[in-house]
């Protein structure tokens, strides 16, 4: 799991700091978490995939699609819902 998160904060764009700012955390959590030294907290993993849309299946077992699908639109979502 400490590669996929270092892989989407790369994917992202973002620096450790600016990655670690987003979750509220410092830029040495993130630092040790992508070394290994650190595993990240449920929480942590939690909004990691709460703030990025990140599916969780794929940060914790690297199975799935990366980012989770949001439809583009209200009609989008209210379609997908009542058919």
């Amino acid at each position: 799991m400490n590669e996929r998160i270092k892989e989407l904060r790369e994917r992202l764009g973002m620096s450790q700091t600016e990655f670690a700012e987003s979750l509220n955390l410092k830029r040495n959590s993130i630092s040790l978490i992508e070394v290994g030294k650190r595993n990240p907290s449920d929480r942590t993993i939690l909004d990691i995939c709460n703030k990025f849309d990140v599916s969780e299946d794929w940060l914790r077992n690297g199975t799935g699609e990366v980012f989770l699908e949001t439809p583009s639109s209200t009609m989008e979502q209210l379609r997908r819902e009542f058919n």
